[in-house]
């Protein structure tokens, strides 16, 4: 071999083929390294800005729901004030009824278009919708407050008011046990009464109880600040009361309130509640009260000036269809001209199908100087009633059959109740 040829292998095995291959696969390796990794990272931020993007589009569209709702419940609360000022109008009794229907008919945003409409109607319903800047909708309900049973009332400063609550409370329960046998078979035994007293001594400033002895001893179980000795700020805080249970809760929770107006509207009470005046009201007779004060062939609504001739029309009805009142029954304060305690509550949504979110507010407008003057005049007449028994030769004072009304106050009617869900 000549050293040519030697040089000639020594130079081709100094030029290595393999080596130029190896950094190119390292370099290919590397690319699509960083390639991945920049796949995942646009994928992340990707990902994280559409979850940023529902995120406050449902947060937009909450806030949209929420104004709806609060829209909703602005009319609402318009429809109530008209009522209130429309009712101290001097108009015919005969106009009571039509005027309840300025807050009772259910209202809805946008205006629902009967099949029935004509095409024009139609059109311009549908343009009339499409111009308003209201781009949610919302439905809202006004509903009779003040003509439930009032928890409070059973430790008011009426005497009265005091044992008329107590006895519908007990008629509730009495109802149940007389109708059902389920029931019946398992409280039959049960002392309803100690059940509301601990209602009572929840709510009474007083240290004994309203069965007697210490009320303290009843609550232990549940810590030193109990029983709270004021009035209860829910209708759900009754569950924390001693011998409530889920059951008695049920029965009770539809009937009362915290907002009553201190009196029973018979024109508006729902029908358990009329039940319970009275263990003798029959269920034919409280059917066919229901059914004359919707209906102005019947009779329509009860009427009365003030609390006896109110009630005496209500009682010389429900007697002539099978009622077998107490003779006490006379003593129930009633009221049949207008409602004055209203539950509100204004659904808005926003959206529809699976991303429709909803909104929901409840208020309760209350007249509270129309309460307060209620109570006071059943002391006074209590007080009238407490010196003629001392004195039986005291003539009776002057008992006017209506009242001086207060002047409506400017502005919206007065909210005691708001909760947003």
């Amino acid at each position: 071999m000549s050293s040519s040829q030697l040089q000639n292998i020594i130079s081709r095995l100094k030029h290595n083929p393999l080596a130029k291959g190896k950094k190119q696969g390292v370099a290919l390796v590397m690319a699509v390294t960083i390639l991945l990794f920049m796949v995942y990272v646009a994928k992340e931020v990707s990902s994280d800005s559409l979850i940023e993007y529902v995120v406050n589009s449902q947060e937009l569209n909450r806030v949209k729901a929420y104004y709806a709702a609060r829209n909703g419940m602005d009319v609402a609360l318009l429809r109530v004030k008209i009522f209130q000022q429309t009712a101290r109008l001097p108009l015919p009794p005969g106009m009571a009824g039509e005027l309840d229907q300025i807050w009772k008919f259910p209202f809805a945003w946008p205006i629902p278009i009967p099949t029935e409409t004509n095409a024009i109607a139609k059109d311009s319903m549908a343009k009339l919708n499409s111009e308003s800047f209201m781009d949610g909708s919302y439905t809202h309900t006004i509903d009779d407050e003040g003509s439930k049973i009032d928890l409070n009332d059973l430790v008011s400063p009426s005497k009265t008011l005091r044992d008329i609550t107590k006895k519908e409370l007990l008629t509730l329960f009495e109802r149940k046990i007389e109708f059902d046998e389920e029931f019946r078979k398992n409280y039959q035994s049960f002392r309803f009464d100690d059940l509301i007293n601990r209602i009572t001594d929840w709510m009474s400033d007083t240290d004994t109880s309203a069965g007697g002895g210490d009320k303290k001893q009843y609550f232990r179980d549940l810590g030193e600040n109990y029983p709270p000795n004021r009035g209860f700020r829910t209708i759900d805080e009754m569950r924390l009361v001693p011998g409530m249970t889920e059951e008695f809760f049920a029965i009770l929770q539809p009937q009362v309130t915290i907002y009553g107006m201190k009196a029973i509207n018979p024109n508006t009470a729902p029908e358990s509640v009329l039940k319970s005046l009275d263990k003798g009201m029959t269920d034919e007779a409280v059917k066919e009260a229901l059914a004359r004060r919707d209906n102005p062939e019947q009779g329509g609504p009860f009427k009365g000036t003030d609390s006896a001739s109110c009630n005496k029309d209500f009682a010389d009805f429900v007697s002539s269809r099978g009622a077998r009142l107490d003779p006490n029954f006379s003593q129930i304060p009633m009221v049949c001209d207008k409602v004055v305690n209203f539950r509100i509550k204004s659904i808005g949504i926003y959206g529809s199908g699976k991303s429709a979110v909803m909104k929901e507010i409840t208020t309760v407008v209350m007249d509270l100087s129309r309460s307060a003057s209620q109570i006071k005049s059943y002391i006074d007449k209590e007080k009238q009633q407490q010196q003629q028994q001392q004195n039986p030769g005291t003539p009776a004072g002057p008992t006017s059959a209506t009242q001086k009304q207060d002047p409506l106050p400017k502005g919206p009617p007065r909210v005691v109740y708001w909760l947003e869900n």
